[in-house]
């Protein structure tokens, strides 16, 4: 079976309005402003702790709800997105989201390339950004964007810089790989999943293999792989070896040129690892 990468889909990039006081909510935490909580006496509208660069958060919400704090959480530990640049807004005049909405795509674009490594579109992960509304740009410390990096659903660990691999890596597991690259799903081992990336290896050149090259690749690799993982020769295996690899009309436009190969079936129902089962 062979997987190219084919189709990467969209940069995500909406506008989190932001900051207006909220009533406390469950546990004395600020809650979201409604119009059933808004104060019949007008409030003034407090400055919201600025995320640095290299800083990561927890879930956003990202309908266009207001946003009245933003926590940083560990790297290290499970989270949703990074923050890969800040930029300051000048004027004493709101602008509008639409403006806004035209600096944060003017300048987090090139600031994800640099960060990431990778056009958002030919990346993992998805971009967003935090601007200001009217009633926060009334206090100078809100006037910032936030460019951000992540995954609306979460579980990423570490950082994303630098990060411009779009393929599963060594020991990970999967559902099944017959989905376009980034719409595959990466599953606990110990869960049932379908695959597990067996062996990796990157291709050194400027240009995507040949079908020639590929098929040398697919057998040192994948093949070669497979045996010295399951323990038994692929055409004597009950399971299958598969492959990623980036093809020629994106070859140029991705980072990631890793032939990447898993073992598993299609089927799925699989638990734990498959090294040394020799079946």
């Amino acid at each position: 079976m062979r997987t190219t990468l084919a189709w990467l889909g969209a940069c995500l990039v909406l506008c989190l309005s932001g900051c207006t006081p909220a009533g406390p909510g469950p546990g004395g935490t600020p809650g979201p402003v409604t119009s059933a909580a808004a104060s019949p006496t007008p409030t003034t509208p407090e400055p919201v702790t600025v995320l640095g660069v290299g800083d990561c958060t927890g879930p956003i919400d990202l309908s266009g709800a207001s946003i009245t704090s933003l926590p940083a959480v560990p790297c290290g530990e499970a989270h949703y997105y990074e923050v890969h640049a800040t930029f300051g807004l000048s004027g004493d005049s709101f602008p509008g989201t639409d403006t806004l909405a035209d600096q944060a795509a003017a300048q987090c674009a090139p600031s994800f390339v640099d960060y990431v490594g990778v056009k958002p579109e030919y990346s993992r992960y998805a971009s967003a950004y935090i601007a200001p509304d009217e009633a926060a740009w009334a206090v100078p410390e809100n006037r910032v964007i936030t460019c951000l990096v992540g995954l609306a659903d979460g579980g990423l660990v570490g950082s994303a810089k630098g990060d411009y691999l779009i393929f599963p890596r060594t020991g990970q597991c999967t559902g099944p790989q017959n989905v376009p690259a980034l719409e595959v799903q990466i599953i606990d081992c110990a869960k049932p999943h379908s695959y597990e990336v067996i062996a990796t290896k990157k291709v050194n050149s400027a240009a995507a293999p040949t079908k020639s090259e590929l098929g040398k690749l697919f057998a040192s690799v994948c093949r070669a792989g497979f045996k010295d993982f399951v323990g038994i020769d692929v055409g004597r295996s009950k399971y299958e070896v598969t492959y990623f690899i980036a093809g020629a009309d994106v070859w140029k436009k991705v980072a990631d040129h890793r032939m990447v190969c898993s073992a598993g079936s299609p089927d799925g129902g699989i638990k734990g690892s498959l090294k040394g089962v020799k079946k």
